[in-house]
């Protein structure tokens, strides 16, 4: 039984008391009695007093608090709870719009809840009420921005529960609402990252060998995420360019030459590696990203190795190289420069080319010799028996 206001206490003032002991408990978490006797009595105020002034700012704020409280134990049912009353308050009031911005940030929360707790299907309905939301309250960039979020997530839930359907549903949703409102940078975060979940499912068949359903057998079976991934590259592109973007456009590059190279469809890995070499070009990309080009070129190179492609390797390697020397402050680089080293050396000592072998093995002694601090670097030459050389 909750604490109801005293006759002669005010209810905005009542109202704040419990928000604040809420408030109070969301990084202790010492007290969740106190917690949901406080939210009890909140809700009673408010319900009580549904006109108020100034009191349903201070219950939207006491029950987001609450619903962190709920995410954080992971707690379903305070989720729901403070959804629940969320959704009260908004339709309380068309013209405010800080309790329909609330529940619509209260429902991404509750999606990702309820796929943990029970299952697809019900995430699925929860994102249905953030559409809701969104399509009634069209141009609100609050909700918008909501909305993006829980598409995105959306994304990669569909597509672990195998529902590729609803996973172009919830993209396509993305791409609507960057292009109503293009002008909403979280917006086009969002979408990047909706789309960055399809290409690194993608990219995981193609890792692990397993075909898509839709692909024939002339096409590689990553070919369901290449539009997506022309889409990331050219979202993380697009003027003013947002290096949070680039460094996600990386990452999706980076599974698809990787995944694709470990598969042995290393001329479509190339292709996406120049793509990413040219996204490491612009003044936005930062270390990030040069980091995810030294390692995809490792990766390739050791692709290309095992598949005969002595030569084109050799080439890559010299890329690599350059890209080292630039940065050679960054031990991440070097390294990855050292493994590609050593890989060379063993391909072209079994292949007999033993001149090859030398000058790689020169250029990995100069690294090592250079940064003599680096053990990891001073481990790769260890392993060709060339650190005393």
């Amino acid at each position: 039984m909750t604490d109801a206001p005293r006759p002669q206490e005010r209810p905005l003032e009542a109202a704040r008391d419990a928000a604040e002991l809420i408030a109070g408990q969301v990084q202790d978490l010492s007290d969740l009695a106190t917690v949901h006797r406080a939210f009890g009595r909140l809700r009673e105020i408010a319900d009580a007093h549904p006109h108020a002034d100034g009191l349903m700012r201070v219950a939207v704020c006491g029950a987001t608090r609450y619903l962190a409280i709920g995410r954080r134990i992971g707690d379903i049912a305070i989720v729901r709870e403070a959804h629940l009353f969320l959704a009260t308050l908004s339709l309380r009031d068309e013209d405010d719009p800080l309790p329909h911005r609330a529940l619509a940030e209260a429902s991404v929360d509750l999606m990702l809840a309820e796929a943990r707790q029970s299952g697809f299907p019900r995430a699925l309905d929860t994102y249905r009420t953030v559409v809701a939301i969104s399509l009634a309250r069209g141009g609100d960039p609050n909700v918008a921005c909501a909305h993006a979020k829980g598409a995105a997530n959306l994304v990669a839930l569909a597509l672990e529960a195998d529902a590729p359907l609803e996973a172009d549903r919830a993209l396509a949703d993305l791409a609507r609402l960057e292009a109503d409102q293009p002008e909403i940078l979280p917006v086009r975060q969002q979408r990047g990252r909706g789309l960055f979940n399809r290409v690194a499912h993608a990219a995981r068949w193609a890792d692990t060998g397993t075909e898509a359903a839709t692909a024939s057998a002339s096409q590689p079976a990553a070919v369901g995420g290449l539009t997506e991934l022309a889409a990331l590259i050219e979202v993380a592109r697009r003027a003013p360019v947002d290096p949070d973007l680039v460094d996600l456009a990386a990452e999706g590059l980076f599974a698809f030459v990787t995944g694709l190279g470990t598969r042995g469809e290393v001329a479509l890995a190339r292709r996406h590696y120049d793509d990413l070499s040219s996204l490491a070009q612009l003044p936005e990309a930062g270390p990030p990203v040069r980091r995810r080009l030294a390692d995809a070129a490792f990766n390739l190179i050791t692709d290309l190795c095992e598949s005969g492609e002595t030569e084109l390797a050799t080439l890559l390697y010299g890329d690599l190289s350059g890209l080292s020397v630039v940065h050679d402050d960054d031990p991440s680089i070097c390294l990855a420069h050292a493994k590609a080293s050593a890989n060379l050396v063993l391909t072209h000592r079994d292949r007999g080319d033993h001149a090859a072998a030398n000058i790689i093995a020169d250029d990995l002694r100069s690294l090592v010799f250079a940064h003599p601090e680096n053990l990891e670097l001073m481990e790769v030459a260890t392993f060709l028996d060339l650190a005393d050389v």
